[in-house]
């Protein structure tokens, strides 16, 4: 269990960042609101309008329907072509299939074709009389010269003209209200895409349904005068009728019902069948079982001639699909928006790389679009969560996982909005304000943590070796490090200059100084070969600990080396006759638990260790002998198999009712030998800078020490006065 626990705490701290929460939840919300701001607004203008329909097309998959479409396409093809003649071809063939079409009870005949030219007289004259016989036939007109203008029937897609079929053939079935006409005309977005229709189009004089619209309009006897046009609606005045969802421009999303389809292929989207094979090679009883209640759409298809296609979001192959096939999906979406699903439905979610199925719900159509504002909230609402989170996790594992998992959530979201709610919504400016917003909390959090570090590294650079300050600024980073207060085990060191005051008389104020800084950076410069951290000068005193903040499995042993070779440092300096007044130092060492933290108010912090065992450290430089190093009990047993101790002692230091045991550690060359390198992991860590002793400061040191640091000693023990 301990180790399950601890492999959990080591993860958690690879990913998460929890030093300063306070300031990183504030610097991160800055940051969401900021990215927020400048996404929603992003959003109010339109731009990247392009860019994110073409993210939103990785929405469409197949919706499965009730039963079998009922469209059929009928195809001049180019096998059509061949079998007759050239394009366009005799509007004979036309008056041919009008009447087989009619005579096995097709629904209705929509023509993608429009007859604006007169041809032959007498055809055009038999294909208008099978028209006005049949009495079931749409045909298109084509608007010209568009421009989009605010009209007084509402923000609709104005059309200077419109170009109509020939008279002959307009004037047909006119003896009861029909709607016989639509327009054909598609309006691609800025990428060439065809992603919606105008369902209702307008000239000067006229409003005119979509071909698509009028063909599901003409076998319900539907009229102009029943079409009702509402902010951002299109329906009809009877009851039942299906509300269609418009943009501002009266145009309707259009739900793709599958790929490109082709004719006499298999598994096509809807069924398409060549013209001549139509007229040529099916009997009545065929045609009645293929067109019989049927919405037969007519137009051109995989004819080269009259390559008259688009590109949808139909497929991720990039293949066009032609005019008389989008007025299919057009006519179907408009179908499966009046006839609304059953019950529940089995629903399954295509993730591109899989498939989820989440069971049966109920599931809304047609298509409609998110709306400015909702997505603007989206938008705003992303970035300001990202701007709460993100800083508590690390940069280089914890942010990016948070990323990719939102991407993928806001992806989930959004293919189920699509396939169960129809709602289209935007992924490119929530997922942008996501992406963005890591980028700014990673750039602000990049930039705290570099001044810490800096301020870090300019604390302990002076007073330890650089490798040890950048082991101590990459423990930092990593989360290994925490300055403020904590219980631990160290081991601290008091080295203490004997005779002072005699020597401050024999000198003059300015050569004290000198001296003294030169044998404080002597004894500074070994605190730093065996990894300590020192943590103040005081006068003649120097003060340094180990194991703190960074953890040194051999602390106690590289103190008692780092005291040995002090004292031998001082024999050398000495005997070299640099100063005229030799110069002797009393170590204490002493081991055991403190509170080591940063002490002290709020403008001005010290990290030093606080507790007893500091106190008899202290209480240990003051009653050794110079040139001598006592340890306390608790470091003698860490160093005991590598250190051979001239005695052990009983004394009592003042402060304290009972005894301690202390030993006097002997020159390293008297000692069981053993290296003096620090191992490895060990780190050194200066936490407060020294202040520079001054002539003033020597001459108040030599005037306060000396105090009685020991009481009377117990009988046997060590007399201190």
């Amino acid at each position: 269990m301990r180790t399950f626990w601890t492999f959990w705490r080591v993860v958690f701290r690879f990913i998460f960042t929890p030093q300063r929460p306070l300031r990183r939840l504030g610097s991160g919300l800055a940051v969401g609101v900021i990215v927020g701001a400048i996404m929603a607004f992003g959003v109010w203008l339109g731009l990247f309008h392009d860019i994110r329909l073409r993210l939103q097309d990785v929405l469409y998959t197949p919706r499965p329907t009730q039963g079998q479409f009922e469209i059929v396409i009928v195809a001049i093809d180019d096998v059509t072509v061949g079998a007759y003649g050239s394009w366009p071809i005799d509007r004979g063939h036309y008056t041919e299939l009008v009447d087989k079409l009619s005579s096995v009870g097709a629904g209705v005949v929509a023509f993608d074709i429009l007859f604006a030219d007169p041809g032959d007289p007498t055809t055009d004259a038999e294909l208008a009389g099978m028209m006005d016989l049949a009495c079931n036939v749409v045909q298109p007109v084509a608007g010209t010269n568009k421009n989009f203008t605010t009209t007084e029937v509402g923000e609709l897609i104005t059309y200077d003209a419109f170009e109509y079929p020939i008279p002959e053939l307009r004037e047909t079935c006119t003896y009861y209200p029909r709607t016989s006409l639509g327009h054909s005309n598609v309006v691609p977005d800025g990428d060439g895409f065809v992603r919606r229709v105008p369902l209702v189009v307008v000239d000067e004089d006229m409003q005119m349904p979509s071909l698509s619209m009028a063909t599901y309009m003409d076998p319900l006897l539907l009229t102009m005068d029943e079409i009702v046009i509402d902010d951002n609606e299109i329906t009809f005045e009877r009851e039942g009728s299906p509300v269609l969802p418009t943009d501002d421009n009266g145009q309707m999303l259009i739900y793709y019902f599958g790929p490109p389809s082709h004719a006499n292929e298999p598994g096509s989207t809807f069924p398409v069948y060549s013209l001549v094979d139509v007229l040529e090679n099916m009997d009545d009883e065929q045609l009645a079982a293929t067109f019989g209640g049927k919405y037969v759409l007519v137009g051109v298809l995989d004819l080269t001639a009259q390559p008259d296609n688009y590109g949808t979001p139909s497929t991720d192959t990039g293949e066009k699909m032609y005019g008389v096939e989008i007025h299919a999906n057009v006519l179907e979406t408009i179908i499966q928006s009046s006839a609304a699903f059953e019950g529940e439905q089995e629903v399954e979610l295509d993730l591109l790389l899989f498939k989820l199925k989440i069971g049966e719900i109920e599931r809304q159509f047609p298509l409609r679009e998110q709306s400015t504002t909702d997505s603007m909230l989206t938008t705003f609402l992303i970035a300001l969560l990202a701007g709460a989170l993100l800083p508590f996790f690390r940069w280089y594992i914890g942010g990016p996982l948070v990323v990719l998992g939102y991407w993928f959530g806001y992806y989930l979201w959004a293919t189920y909005s699509f396939t169960v709610r129809a709602v289209v919504i935007d992924l490119a400016f929530p997922g942008a304000a996501m992406l963005f917003t890591y980028m700014g909390t990673v750039i602000v959090v990049y930039v705290f943590a570099e001044r810490r570090r800096g301020q870090i590294n300019d604390l302990f650079s002076r007073y330890v070796s650089a490798e040890i300050a950048q082991k101590i600024v990459e423990a930092f980073d990593q989360g290994r490090l925490e300055l403020g207060g904590e219980e631990r085990e160290i081991t601290v060191l008091f080295a203490d200059i004997r005779g002072f005051t005699p020597m401050l008389e024999a000198l003059s104020p300015t050569e004290a100084v000198t001296m003294l800084n030169f044998f404080l950076e002597e004894m500074n410069a070994i605190v730093m070969r065996y990894g300590g951290a020192i943590n103040k000068y005081i006068g003649d005193n120097l003060m340094a600990f180990w194991n703190a903040p960074y953890p040194q499995q051999d602390h106690a042993w590289l103190a008692t080396q780092a005291g040995l070779e002090m004292l031998e440092s001082i024999t050398r300096l000495n005997a070299s006759g640099r100063f005229s007044t030799p110069v002797q130092f009393g170590i204490g060492i002493n081991t055991g638990p403190v509170v080591v933290g940063n002490i002290g108010s709020q403008k001005r912090l010290e990290y030093t260790p606080i507790g007893d065992t500091v106190n008899v450290a202290s209480r240990l430089s003051g009653v050794a002998p110079g040139g001598t190093c006592f340890i306390g009990a608790r470091t003698y047993d860490l160093v005991a198999d590598r250190v051979s101790p001239a005695s052990e002692q009983h004394v009592t230091l003042k402060g304290k009712s009972r005894p301690v045991h202390i030993y006097e550690l002997l020159p390293r060359g008297d000692a069981i030998p053993a290296t003096t390198t620090p191992p490895d992991d060990s780190t050194a860590l200066v936490v407060s800078p020294p202040a520079e002793v001054t002539p003033a400061d020597a001459t108040r040191r030599a005037r306060r020490r000396r105090a009685a640091l020991l009481a009377p000693v117990v009988a046997g023990g060590v007399t201190a006065a």
